[in-house]
């Protein structure tokens, strides 16, 4: 009975004009977009390695120096995309692509794609997860908003009860042919999209994004049916879908956002560099001002090598200093940067917990995380960023503090090419599909929660089937 009840709503879809004339539109205009999206990632993944080969051809040939100078010349690490990130940018749009990465400080990101971007309309950018997470739901329920309400205006409702079909095969009946309908629609695109943007690496992420998606798409079918078990008439059934689909999609994630912002606002960039720099010159508790500490420390490095002056030692003395002086501030660094890392997660958690209610924040948390484009990415890629210029920094200065004896000048030239091109080249890994699947797991978990109180809603809403 419910094999015959879901073809027959399936096919009632399928010859439903609308389907096809409103899919044929939407993944006309998902491949356009998608088409675009991958051009415009082609062409900065381009520009990213000309701007890296240039920016280490730069490094490698800035000739003789002193190292220390030759260190503060820098380098920048670019973070790469991922083949999903064409289809969800995520927070990159707005994060900074390039750090500069330079001795004593640790800098922030910068050059954010979204400052170079065209004007939006104010609904957000137009991308290819917006079309597939946010405008298929729309299409959903102009397709089924008249499930029951179109059977009991013709009267064929009260036909079918009279024959001894119940309730609850009806519902879900209606709602899997929906979905069924739906997958039809959605699986060339599918197919499309993983053949545009999928390649060894991206695998498993994008398995992971496609499953969630039709996962998105039954929770939004269930609502659909849902709502025209409650609606008397097809009219109201469609003006109240289209009213939980504008709150879902525009509403809540803004208003989650901007409550967020409220409860739990971010430290201002002055104060977060304020911080910082009082922390290295008073000290951490304990650990005296800049003074103390680095008078302790010339007095430990006398005492070891049985000198009395710092022109007496069998090392360069003022590398050496630096050395004390930036492991001191990447301490304090990685303490604030660590703080600032955990108020921006209790920013996420607020924030999921305040659009809980609508699938369409959780499918799009979902995709960025998926797609490598989410804050624990952002993070992994900063701190991989990190480590290197502590190294390469710490390398500078170890080759000054060994190569010289005593105190020397900055301005003294005893660096030169052979120096900077033995520094071995910033590479960076994109961590692997157990940690995406790991930072898509709470938003994963709400999808699979919307789908079981989709279960339940169809279950409960059997009673509304009346004629």
């Amino acid at each position: 009975m419910m094999a015959a009840l879901v073809m027959k709503e399936m096919r009632a879809q399928l010859r439903d004009g609308r389907l096809w004339v409103l899919g044929a539109a939407l993944m006309l205009l998902f491949t356009a977009m998608l088409a675009l999206a991958q051009q415009r990632l082609d062409l900065a993944e381009q520009e990213r390695r000309e701007v890296e080969a240039a920016s280490r051809a730069q490094w490698d040939h800035q000739g003789d120096k002193h190292p220390h100078r030759g260190a503060h010349f820098g380098l920048y690490a670019f973070k790469p995309a991922s083949p999903l990130a064409a289809v969800e940018p995520g927070i990159d749009a707005q994060a900074g692509q390039a750090l500069w990465l330079e001795p004593h400080k640790r800098n922030m990101a910068m050059f954010t794609p979204a400052a170079d971007a065209a004007p939006a309309l104010g609904l957000g950018e137009l991308t290819p997860a917006f079309v597939l997470g946010a405008l298929v739901p729309l299409l959903i329920a102009v397709l089924g908003h008249g499930a029951v309400t179109r059977e009991r205006e013709s009267g064929t409702l009260r036909m079918l009860q009279a024959c001894g079909l119940r309730a609850r095969p009806t519902i879900f009946g209606k709602w899997l042919g929906l979905c069924a309908a739906v997958s039809l629609v959605l699986l060339p695109a599918l197919l499309l999209g993983a053949w545009f943007v999928v390649d060894g690496n991206g695998v498993m992420a994008a398995i992971a994004f496609g499953a969630a998606l039709l996962v998105s798409c039954a929770v939004w079918a269930a609502v659909t049916v849902i709502v025209s078990a409650c609606c008397h008439t097809s009219r109201a059934a469609l003006l109240t879908l289209i009213g939980l689909w504008v709150a879902a999609v525009f509403l809540v994630p803004r208003l989650g956002a901007a409550a967020v912002q409220r409860l739990s606002p971010l430290p201002t960039g002055q104060d977060f560099w304020a911080a910082i720099g009082r922390d290295i010159d008073q000290g951490l508790p304990g650990d005296g001002d800049a003074k103390q500490r680095l008078q302790a420390f010339e007095s430990r490095l006398l005492a070891e090598h049985g000198v009395s002056r710092l022109d007496e030692l069998p090392l360069g003395a003022n590398a050496a200093r630096r050395l004390y002086r930036d492991a001191y501030a990447a301490r304090v660094h990685a303490l604030h940067f660590d703080a600032l890392w955990a108020a921006q997660w209790h920013q996420q958690k607020l924030l999921r917990g305040l659009t809980a209610i609508s699938p369409y924040a959780s499918m799009h948390a979902v995709g960025g995380a998926l797609a490598g484009t989410d804050l624990a990415h952002r993070r992994h890629f900063e701190d991989a960023a990190e480590q290197y210029r502590q190294t390469f920094t710490t390398r500078m200065d170890e080759w000054d503090r060994d190569a010289t004896r005593g105190l020397t000048s900055f301005e003294s030239r005893y660096a030169g090419d052979a120096q900077w091109q033995a520094m071995p080249a910033w590479t960076y890994e994109p961590p692997g599909w157990r940690f995406t699947l790991g930072a898509a797991l709470p938003d994963l978990g709400l999808l699979t929660l919307w789908l079981t109180a989709a279960f339940g809603g169809l279950w409960f809403s059997a009673r509304k089937v009346v004629p």
